[in-house]
């Protein structure tokens, strides 16, 4: 006799009672060892002798060894009560320790216990083993059920309906009992839960136990002996499941929504993997990327592409889902529209009882000939791992799917940038998912795709944008196709506004601008709304008119910065949410520089003898350029917020010119900017592999991942980097080491770079000193005691001297040649020598480090081997006879400034000449 008809598994529930979950989890684990007990002695087995429990989201799993009654035989058994029929590597591990265990006791017997069942590839292995190992035994959950009516532990359902669905063991400390969901025969839908013993009512207990657990559903639980009413009479589930589809954008620059199939642009090798995947009967595909990257829209153009082939897709807004009854409706919503477009016939035992039964009944659809797929499509998928019920709701629908015969496809599309998971929920639900899943990883767009959206943004407005705009407009949106529509909906608003893309291009276009500009024109209630919204989203939009006036709500769902998903509202994009909560975009700068620090520089002293302000084309008479050539070097100093934007003209913003030190404070302008841009943080990536070094090479070859909109030849990538790179030794953020540069996180810069005034006559690089200390400090030392000095001539010893106090960064050239200190000075306030602050600056040089850390610890080290370490530690290619010269600088330079130095015997010629290798 059975116990029930086919419809949806039979499952063993273990329920318990406890103050917390860990003493729930624990009742239940007590529960399943004394009834596994008892199982097992039904089949012939003794009291086990050892046994290991352990309750885990996926279910209880048991290890017990005993013995058997007849023959005294060691048994292994593993036990495993899952939500979801269990993988075939269980049993695959089971019987290698199995195994393993005759080795030692060659007659040991073997039996795996899964609830519900096996999956259909676990089935198969298991009868392989069976037919070859009469030792080995496996039982499923309806074999236990046999078992237990065969003991007469359960019965019967007393009073069985048509449809009776889901059958269920229900163990607790009360005894063990049997239970139905009865299903409404018109919907389909489960109606009550129905409970009975073998013998007698039911308890309460019972009753609430099974009332609470998640099996009801939250329906009426009734005992099948004292309340047989029918189900007509019975109440509906509580649960209402609202479903909603995700809306698609109706123009190319909406960028609010998701495109729509029509505005969709390329992702051609991603559509072809999903056709492939389709033809190929896979039941689950994952869309991967970042937020904004285009999978909300990758996922309506492949559900287009199945209904333009003749199938049924829906793609899911999933920000709706509350309950895991949600996955059976939008599973019920498929079938049901497949149906009356005549794709598929559902069979007479139609049950969506429960996931189970549903999953059951999509086994055993009939589809027609020739078939078309169904496709359901889970996006915004983010909201679902809040709930561990959920989550685990949609794993095992995508566990289940495996075996489903037909042309029935699960999609899901979640973003890769979410907070790290490292273990619990839902991290292994989310594994679980992605094992029984084909992924595509979604990229930013590529050149050509951003070509695409821009050649349409000239069609809309009729005007051509110019390849400046055009260029800034790849570099900003950094190929991410949300932003890219923003910033095109952006200059499409402009443009059509008046302004001339000359205009547009003086603009940082800076995203953060862009939804400071979108909440610049709330007023103050409706940005209230707004940050409600975005701090509880997404929220029932009964909540928000209950609290705020309905036509408030309504003036910004018009306005598209909130959207509604069914009944509930989300702000627009979770980037502007995230930013509406932190206040921060979560996206750094994206901006090509092309002019290196030392062609500003050519400029900028020009505008401040100008009071701060110089028309474009006088500058570019003086510096004998283009006004092109001008705009482009103040556009690069605009982004660093140095200059501001006022019509053919270059002027210096007035933060800088009213600070105390200009110059410092243009620094400090920059150094932030760069702090905030892709590329640096893409250098510090390269740096910090290799030992806190990267080539110019490495950051050029890695520069297109920063930029991917942008497609330029190698050669231009190595400027590029180049340019970059000089920016960054001008900030203190990188410093050159040779053919290498170091990444410096301390923004301690030795280059003495000025931008605001016109470049020093002397040109020296940072470095350790070439020449004796006794002329330099005399220089010093006259400047020190209020001797106003001049640039000596060149070839003087005097010039050579003041080079090396530049190449230190004490000293540079006043604009009217004057030699003066630069702060912070290594003078002290009587004008005497800061031999402390001095040794600190020889410290910072490139190579000083390291040859001062050498004398601390070998005072007697030798010329030659302190101007080696220099040496390599800049990377230099000097000769043995430089490097001992430049040794034995440093040695003097170190002892005149407090570092106890040792004489070592001095070497001949002929020995210094000899290769150090």
């Amino acid at each position: 006799m059975t116990t029930t008809n086919e419809l949806g598994s039979t499952t063993l529930l273990v329920l318990a009672e406890g103050d917390t979950a860990g003493a729930v989890s624990h009742a239940r684990g007590h529960l399943f060892e004394v009834f596994v007990a008892k199982l097992l002695e039904s089949y012939g087995y003794e009291a086990p002798t050892s046994s290991t429990v352990n309750v885990s989201s996926n279910g209880i799993e048991l290890d017990v060894v005993t013995k058997a009654r007849l023959d005294g035989r060691v048994a292994m058994v593993e036990c495993k009560a899952y939500s979801q029929p269990v993988a075939a590597k269980e049993v695959t591990n089971f019987y290698g320790k199995l195994t393993l265990e005759r080795f030692d006791n060659p007659g040991t017997l073997g039996l795996i216990v899964a609830v519900p069942s096996l999956t259909a590839d676990g089935e198969q292995f298991a009868r392989s083993i069976l037919e070859k190992d009469q030792n080995f035994k496996y039982l499923h959950a309806q074999a236990i059920a046999d078992a237990l009516l065969a003991e007469r532990i359960i019965t019967p359902h007393p009073a069985p309906t048509a449809l009776d669905s889901d059958f269920a063991i229900i163990i607790t400390k009360h005894g063990t009992y049997s239970a139905v969901l009865d299903v409404d025969p018109s919907t389909r839908l489960p109606t009550r839960v129905v409970v009975w013993s073998a013998q007698g009512n039911v308890p309460e207990p019972v009753l609430e136990l099974v009332s609470t657990s998640p099996y009801a559903q939250r329906l009426p639980v009734h005992d099948a002996r004292t309340n047989a009413v029918d189900a007509a009479e019975a109440q509906e589930s509580a649960d209402t499941v609202v479903l909603a589809t995700v809306v698609s954008s109706k123009s190319d620059f909406q960028y609010q929504l998701p495109a729509g199939p029509k505005y969709f642009v390329g992702r051609k090798v991603s559509l072809d993997k999903l056709a492939n995947y389709v033809a190929a009967g896979t039941k689950v595909v994952i869309l991967n990327a970042q937020s904004g990257w285009g999978k909300s829209s990758l996922a309506l153009k492949f559900a287009a592409s199945i209904e333009s082939d003749g199938g049924l897709a829906i793609v899911m807004d999933t920000r709706t889902a509350a309950s895991s009854r949600y996955v059976v409706e939008v599973l019920r919503r498929a079938c049901a529209d497949a149906s009356r477009r005549g794709l598929l016939t559902l069979p007479n035992n139609a049950s969506w009882a429960s996931l189970s039964s549903a999953i059951t009944t999509i086994r055993d659809l009939q589809w027609a000939n020739p078939a078309h797929p169904v496709l359901v499509f889970f996006d915004q998928f983010e909201n679902v791992f809040r709930s561990p019920e959920l989550t685990q709701a949609f794993r095992d629908l995508a566990l289940g799917m495996q075996d489903v015969p037909g042309h029935f496809m699960i999609g899901f599309a979640w973003k890769t940038d979410l907070v790290g998971w490292i273990e619990g929920h839902p991290y292994q639900f989310r594994e679980d998912i992605r094992s029984a899943a084909e992924t595509i990883v979604i990229d930013p767009f590529g050149s050509g795709e951003v070509s695409t959206i821009i050649d349409r943004l000239e069609r809309s407005v009729k005007i051509k944008l110019g390849r400046d705009l055009r260029s800034r407009l790849r570099e900003y949106s950094q190929g991410l196709p949300w932003l890219l529509k923003k910033l095109a909906d952006h200059v499409l608003h402009e443009l059509k506004g008046g302004s001339s893309p000359e205009q547009l291009l003086a603009e940082s276009l800076n995203i953060q601008g862009l939804f400071d500009l979108d909440l610049a024109q709330l007023d103050p209630e409706s940005l209230e709304i707004l940050k409600h919204v975005a701090r509880y989203a997404p929220i029932p939009a009964g909540e928000v008119t209950d609290r705020y006036a309905p036509e408030a709500v309504q003036a910004l769902v018009d306005r598209r910065l909130i959207v509604q998903i069914g009944d509930r509202l989300d702000t627009y994009w979770d980037t502007f949410r995230d930013y509406l909560n932190t206040g921060r975009v979560p996206l750094e700068d994206s901006y090509i520089l092309r002019s290196a620090p030392n062609q500003i520089a050519r400029m900028l002293p020009l505008v401040m003898k100008n009071g701060g302000m110089a028309t474009v084309s006088s500058l570019a008479t003086q510096l004998a350029t283009s006004d092109n050539v001008i705009f482009n070097l103040s556009r690069e100093m605009r982004l660093f917020g140095v200059t501001q934007y006022e019509p053919l003209t270059v002027t210096i913003s007035e933060s800088i010119m009213n600070a105390p030190d200009p110059e410092a404070a243009v620094r400090l302008k920059i150094t932030a900017a760069l702090r905030r841009h892709r590329a640096l943080s893409t250098f510090s990536e390269i740096a910090q592999k290799n030992d806190g070094y990267a080539t110019s090479e490495e950051f050029a070859h890695a520069l297109p991942s920063v930029f991917p909109a942008v497609s330029v030849a190698d050669g231009t990538w190595v400027g590029y980097a180049r340019v970059f790179l000089s920016w960054f030794e001008y900030a203190g953020l990188a410093s050159r080491r040779g053919g290498h540069w170091a990444l410096q996180s301390d923004a301690e810069s030795t280059n003495r770079q000025r931008l605001l005034s016109q470049r020093s006559p002397v040109r020296s690089r940072p470095g350790v000193p070439q020449e004796a200390p006794r002329r330099p400090l005399a220089m010093l030392a006259r400047i020190g005691a209020g001797e106003k000095l001049r640039l000596p001539p060149n070839g003087s010893n005097d010039r050579d001297a003041f080079r090396t106090l530049a190449a230190l960064g004490v000293a540079t050239v006043s604009d009217d040649g004057w030699l003066v200190p630069i702060p912070p000075t290594v003078l002290n306030s009587d004008g005497s020598l800061d031999s402390g602050a001095l040794l600190r600056r020889l410290e910072q040089v490139p190579g000083g480090s390291e040859g001062i850390a050498l004398l601390r610890g070998s005072p007697k080290a030798a010329p030659l081997v302190v101007g080696s370490a220099i040496r390599d530690a800049i990377g230099a290619k000097w000769t043995d006879s430089s490097t001992h010269g430049v040794g034995g600088y440093f040695r003097a330079w170190a002892k005149e400034l407090g570092i106890r130095v040792e004489k070592v015997p001095r070497l001949k010629k002929a020995e210094r000449d000899q290769p150090t290798g």
